[in-house]
């Protein structure tokens, strides 16, 4: 199915920003947004997990298919594992249009479903090929203006624990205007399953890692952020085990005297990954870099403010978001997003433990899980 016309796009939109650190607030700005929706959705996110949140962000997609609204989903096939066959049935039936990035070998029912063309012997060798690549974005268009992304899934966790959920730290994002032409335009080449077109063009409002050349340059992009910083680099990230190319562009910043702050996890839901980031603590420490554990419940948060620079998304500073994943993060331009993400830092900051050069969390004491997370942490 071909992509709509430029006729068919809103002729003009105003420009708008706004954030969200809570996750009732950004999900009821989504339902919202999808219950006016007029032409088209366009969903695409790592994670749709088939609970209260997932149902009510399902109907009202098809609420909005109901409208003849267009609907298309790209979900990740080991991220929307469970539940995944129910709720592509679910939509197909009703119109939606569904399909599941990279599935697993043995998922024959979402061949048909993939991004890849061919016949199944051929697919079921590149899924095993690819099997480690995964679609880790979070993100959703609506009529062509309306961006919503950061590192939300759409899961019950990011809610608040008297909502049902787990009340996970996160930032969001919407955006409306011009903007989000570009990141569309990336969903449909996704989706089209055509090469990248954007090589040749400088994109300076967003960093996305959809073919090889954008991957270099977004993790080029990244480095070149923390080695240019004047003043301050302030990091949350939910999964940090950075390459040694970042590395060392943290030291030779934290050398120039820029202030480096890091917020990581104290637990994760990953239960090994804070036993790998722990093994980078004392040559951070060493180096004069800051690093905090945040205390009070999961960290799944991807933010990055380089002096008066803020990048929000889904990229973690690890393996898997360098070299793996797909991922979409948005530089924002308002003021008051860097007030507002400023503040929630520094607030962050009040309930975090601060890591000196001889105290850390009980994780860095358990050498064997260390060892192996750091022999596993290029898939992690």
């Amino acid at each position: 199915m071909n992509p709509l016309s430029e006729t068919e796009r809103s002729p003009s939109v105003t420009e708008s920003e706004r954030v969200f650190d809570k996750g009732e607030h950004y999900f009821n700005a989504l339902i919202e947004a999808i219950n006016l929706a007029r032409s088209c959705i366009k969903l695409e996110v790592y994670i749709f997990e088939d609970d209260s949140l997932g149902k009510a962000v399902s109907d009202a997609l098809i609420r909005a298919r109901a409208r003849n609204v267009k609907v298309r989903i790209i979900l990740d096939a080991i991220g929307s594992y469970r539940g995944l066959e129910c709720l592509s049935r679910s939509w197909e039936n009703i119109g939606i249009e569904v399909r599941v990035y990279h599935p697993l070998p043995w998922q024959l029912n979402h061949y048909p479903r993939s991004l890849k063309q061919g016949g199944t012997l051929d697919k079921a060798l590149f899924f095993l090929r690819k099997i480690n690549r995964r679609d880790h974005r979070k993100l959703c268009v609506i009529d062509h203006h309306q961006l919503f992304t950061g590192s939300f899934n759409i899961s019950a966790v990011h809610l608040p624990r008297e909502q049902g959920g787990d009340h996970w730290r996160d930032f969001g994002a919407e955006l409306c205007g011009a903007r989000v032409a570009d990141i569309e335009q990336q969903f449909d080449v996704i989706w089209q399953r055509q090469p990248d077109s954007h090589k040749h063009r400088k994109i300076r409002h967003y960093l996305a890692n959809i073919s090889d050349w954008a991957r270099t340059h977004k993790n080029l992009a990244f480095e070149q952020l923390i080695v240019n910083a004047d003043n301050k680099i302030w990091l949350t990230s939910a999964y940090f085990a950075p390459s040694s190319r970042v590395i060392r562009a943290f030291k030779y910043a934290v050398r120039r005297g820029v202030e480096i702050c890091i917020i990581v996890p104290a637990r994760s839901d990953i239960h090994l990954f804070p036993f790998l980031t722990a093994t980078y603590y004392k040559d951070l420490l060493n180096s004069g870099i800051k690093v905090f554990e945040y205390q009070p419940r999961v960290l799944h948060a991807k933010l990055l403010i380089v002096d008066q620079q803020c990048i929000l998304g889904s990229t973690n500073f690890n393996h898997r978001s360098f070299l793996h994943d797909l991922e979409l993060d948005i530089f924002l331009i308002e003021p008051s997003s860097l007030h507002t993400l400023e503040s929630a830092f520094k607030h962050d900051l009040t309930h975090c433990i601060a890591l000196n050069s001889t105290a850390s969390n009980s994780s860095a004491k358990n050498w064997l899980l260390q060892l192996l997370s750091k022999t596993l942490r290029y898939w992690m």
